[in-house]
């Protein structure tokens, strides 16, 4: 008899405990919707090899280096391989660019949006990357910025225009991956909200696929929030197996900065961006939320470290006179850049201009329009500008090794 109780002691005790398990809230999961972009037509993107009219294709990205007399002390030679296949590819996203755009949560329509303008912000900040490959560049419908800043909505809304907006780019990518890859390696690179939707496509596709992270040069995601970590691998943060960049020739993971004036203080993170959001943890488009108490945050201090030392800063040449038609120009020992950390959460690329009243060269950083969405102080509009000649110094590196 005793046995007979003890044994259904045991029984009713693993009962509970099963029916325990099986009424553990499942995960909240977020689905991603459908794109309705079609990306079979060649009109859905700026830049694609296959297109029959490609700007890009026949650019010069010759590089004019000005001296401080406005006179072209030597020329950059830069290949362009927008349309050859070099066994990589560029896939780049570009940032915000929307006029009057809704107040609240949501994504404008392509033909709502200024292609022209975007088309040219491309090649400003990311045309030069077309020297290693194939270059391609979706339209895509963007979020509004109350979407990644609105304090006056629910992370809820916030999160359903970001994940409208990430299935276009989602949908981009897995077109040219099944369509046009064909076992190249890639390099992501985007800014702003183009480096967040990035991000999310790094977490998504690359970060738990071993098949293409073996694929990834690098992904340049320059001007969005932050790289965070528990520790200083940064690993664990937006992606759970990719981190940033250790070494200049590694490969596989991330480059991130963001710029701000060298004597300015870094603003604190902004808790409306997709990193605190539990929602796009949910869906899969993020590892786990920032915590600003534990956290760690990290950006580029390869080229740049702690000691100012002297930038290239390469804008377009078009706009001025002296460029002598050359599209892209660039300014040395005019600006200094250091990596800058004020906290665990605050940290930047710091950049000063080296004052000297016989140079005639514009400092494109002094008086810099900046919208209501940055305060002063804050490049971020010229992020590319200020570090694109240190990525393709590190991206030059890695080429060597991984391909």
């Amino acid at each position: 008899m005793k046995n007979l109780w003890t044994f259904l002691l045991l029984f009713f005790i693993l009962s509970c405990s099963s029916d325990q398990e099986e009424q553990k809230p499942e995960p909240n999961v977020i689905e991603i919707p459908i794109s309705t972009i079609d990306y079979n037509s060649l009109t859905n993107w700026y830049f694609h090899p296959n297109q029959p009219f490609n700007f890009l294709k026949n650019y010069d990205l010759d590089i004019a280096v000005i001296d401080e007399n406005l006179s072209i002390s030597s020329n950059i030679e830069v290949s362009n391989n927008a349309a050859t296949n070099t066994g990589i590819d560029v896939f780049w996203v570009h940032p915000t660019h929307l006029e009057n755009p809704p107040t609240f949560p949501s994504t404008v329509s392509i033909d709502n949006q200024d292609t022209n303008y975007i088309g040219l912000t491309i090649l400003a900040q990311g045309a030069l990357l077309a020297k290693y490959g194939r270059f391609y560049a979706p339209k895509y419908r963007q979020a509004t910025p109350a979407s990644f800043l609105s304090t006056f909505h629910t992370e809820e809304e916030r999160a359903a225009g970001l994940l409208e907006t990430y299935s276009d780019i989602k949908a981009s990518f897995q077109n040219y991956l099944d369509n046009h890859n064909n076992g190249n390696k890639i390099i992501l690179a985007g800014h702003s909200q183009g480096s967040f939707l990035l991000a999310m496509l790094v977490r998504d596709l690359f970060d738990t696929n071993p098949e293409l992270r073996e694929k990834l040069v690098t992904a340049a995601l320059g001007g969005m929030g932050y790289v965070y970590a528990l520790d200083n691998s940064t690993l664990g943060g937006w992606w759970q197996n990719i981190g940033l960049c250790k070494a200049t020739s590694e490969c596989g993971c991330v480059h991130y900065w963001r710029s701000y004036e060298n004597d300015k203080t870094i603003p604190e993170p902004n808790s409306t961006f997709p990193s605190y959001s539990e929602t796009l943890v949910n869906s899969g488009l993020v590892y786990r939320t920032t915590d600003e108490n534990n956290d760690t945050f990290f950006q580029d201090n390869l080229i740049f470290d702690t000691q100012s030392s002297p930038l290239r800063y390469i804008t377009p040449g078009t706009q001025y006179d002296f460029s002598n038609g050359a599209n892209f120009v660039a300014f040395d020992n005019m600006y200094t850049a250091r990596f800058k950390r004020e906290s665990n959460i605050k940290t930047g690329l710091a950049v000063n201009y080296i004052a000297n009243t016989s140079d005639q060269r514009p400092n494109e950083l002094e008086n810099l329009e900046s919208s209501i969405l940055f305060t002063d102080g804050n490049f971020h509009v010229k992020d590319y500008h200020i570090y694109i000649w240190a990525l393709m110094q590190q991206i030059d590196e890695k080429i060597n090794v991984c391909l």
